[in-house]
């Protein structure tokens, strides 16, 4: 009878323990298939995302600078803008480079590395597209080296957290670059993404990482100079000619450059007819609204008359207002009838007790293009020509 009790109790207890291991593998199992399901909708999930960022051609014509950022982090929550709240995520490790690239045999450098960015570390909270942060970057050549920005503004409530790294690498001599917690502005490319007839170029890429660097001719063909893992599969017959001529900035570029060219001419010709720098840069400008580079700014026309209209408003100007400074677009006007020149309500100003500066400056500022003005027995009609911009 004890044999059987004990025989009894023995069945028990590996019956128990055997319970306890299948319950055990059913709860393994139902959290393996729990974290495959989130991963697979993608609530949950560990990412790694790289991209290159600012390329930009070098001094030397060969060479292309940029940066690369390789994030990995963990990701939980929808993130799906405008229809959840943001999404967390968690970067384990967030690394900038400054790389150069020989355009040519295709070598990589690094230059230098920089600290992982102010979002390793922490928990921070985004929609899906921007997972872990978006970066600006603005590299610009130098003769030696290049000078590097970057940016990161980190969403947060009431205002956001803004981030800088900036320095300038040159050979031998790193920039010793560090973030601080301050704003910085003014990351538009440089005109150096452009030279000899060759745009340098991102594309975009998964999570703000753009995915490739493009080469791109002034007919729009181009050449992979680096891609990451998500390039082929973005783009497997190739980017769009319609997404590289919205991301070009060759139009721009070229008409900029054609603008310094053409103000640098003028600037040197007016010097070398006696104007000091100031003037002869000023006076550059103006020729250079007339040959249609900028915007014309209004013209005023003065017309002599043996008596003014009676539909136009009359302005007595005393000729002595003019010795001292007074009006001076008016006084230029009338002394070259007929011709467009210049003019600006600036000069026109209390005078002692006079109020008629103010007067027919509020006047103009109303929008009134056409009156008379009455000065040392002679009547002039003036007009302002206005010029569309172009």
């Amino acid at each position: 009878m004890r044999a059987m009790l004990n025989f009894l109790r023995t069945i028990g207890r590996n019956l128990q323990a055997r319970w306890k291991l299948v319950t055990g593998l059913l709860i393994v199992g139902t959290l393996v298939v729990v974290l495959a399901f989130a991963q697979w909708i993608g609530i949950l999930a560990i990412e790694r995302h790289n991209g290159y960022f600012a390329p930009v051609w070098a001094a030397d014509g060969e060479h292309i600078y940029f940066v690369e950022r390789d994030t990995t982090g963990v990701i939980w929550g929808l993130g799906w803008e405008f229809f959840s709240p943001p999404a967390n995520s968690y970067v384990f490790s967030d690394r900038l480079t400054l790389e150069r690239l020989n355009v040519v045999s295709g070598k990589r450098e690094v230059l230098e590395r920089f600290a992982d960015t102010p979002v390793t570390g922490r928990t921070t909270r985004h929609y899906r597209g921007r997972i872990f942060n978006t970066m600006s970057t603005r590299l610009t050549p130098t003769d030696q080296g290049v000078e590097i920005r970057v940016r990161m503004n980190i969403p947060r409530v009431p205002s956001s957290e803004q981030w800088a790294l900036a320095g300038i690498w040159q050979p031998g001599q790193p920039s010793n670059a560090q973030w601080a917690n301050k704003s910085s502005g003014g990351f538009a490319p440089p005109n150096e993404i452009l030279q000899n007839g060759i745009e340098v170029l991102t594309v975009p890429g998964r999570e703000a990482f753009p995915a490739a660097v493009l080469a791109v001719e002034a007919d729009g063909s181009y050449r992979v100079l680096l891609k990451n893992g998500d390039f082929n599969q973005l783009y497997p017959d190739g980017v769009p000619p319609k997404q590289i001529a919205e991301r070009a900035g060759r139009e721009r570029i070229e008409r900029s450059r054609e603008f310094s060219r053409v103000h640098e001419e003028l600037k040197t010709r007016f010097s070398a007819e006696g104007l000091n720098d100031g003037a002869a840069s000023l006076r550059a400008y103006d020729e250079m609204e007339e040959l249609g580079f900028l915007p014309k700014s209004p013209r005023l026309v003065a017309t002599a008359l043996n008596t003014a209209p009676a539909d136009v408003r009359i302005f007595d100007i005393p000729q002595e207002y003019f010795k001292v400074g007074l009006f001076q677009d008016i006084a230029a006007a009338i002394a070259a009838p007929n011709s467009e020149v210049q003019t600006s309500t600036g000069t026109y100003l209390k005078y002692y007790d006079d109020e008629l500066g103010p007067r027919l400056k509020a006047w103009r500022n109303d929008g009134n293009d056409r009156f008379a003005v009455r000065t040392a027995g002679r009547t002039y009609l003036l007009e302002v020509r206005r010029f569309d911009r172009k």
